[in-house]
């Protein structure tokens, strides 16, 4: 029983360590008519966007497939999903991101 107690505890406090080496991770997206932004990623729950000579900071939203965030504003959603992305900024909204090599 201590074992198994034991070896359950190793894990979770490696499997915690390792989820925090992934942060913080910085992607780059091109779009369609040259546009292009880059997400940089401060923890797994946020993303933060740069776009535009601007910087907003998105909250982790519940998603079926793919990830999903959005400002509390309202202004600002984001979605992505393996290597491509879709960005409404404002008034401004840009499909077909792909993430540079």
């Amino acid at each position: 029983m201590w074992k198994l107690l034991y070896l359950v505890s190793v894990f979770l406090l490696t499997a915690c360590s390792i989820e925090r080496d992934y942060f913080p991770v910085e992607i780059h997206y091109d779009c369609q008519a040259g546009q292009f932004f880059s997400l940089s990623y401060p923890n797994v729950d946020s993303v933060v966007v740069h776009y535009l000579n601007d910087v907003r900071t998105l909250g982790r939203e519940r998603s079926a497939s793919g990830a999903q965030y959005r400002d509390i504003e309202g202004k600002t959603y984001l979605f992505t999903k393996g290597d491509e992305a879709m960005l409404e900024w404002d008034e401004s909204k840009l499909d077909g991101c792909k993430a540079r090599e």
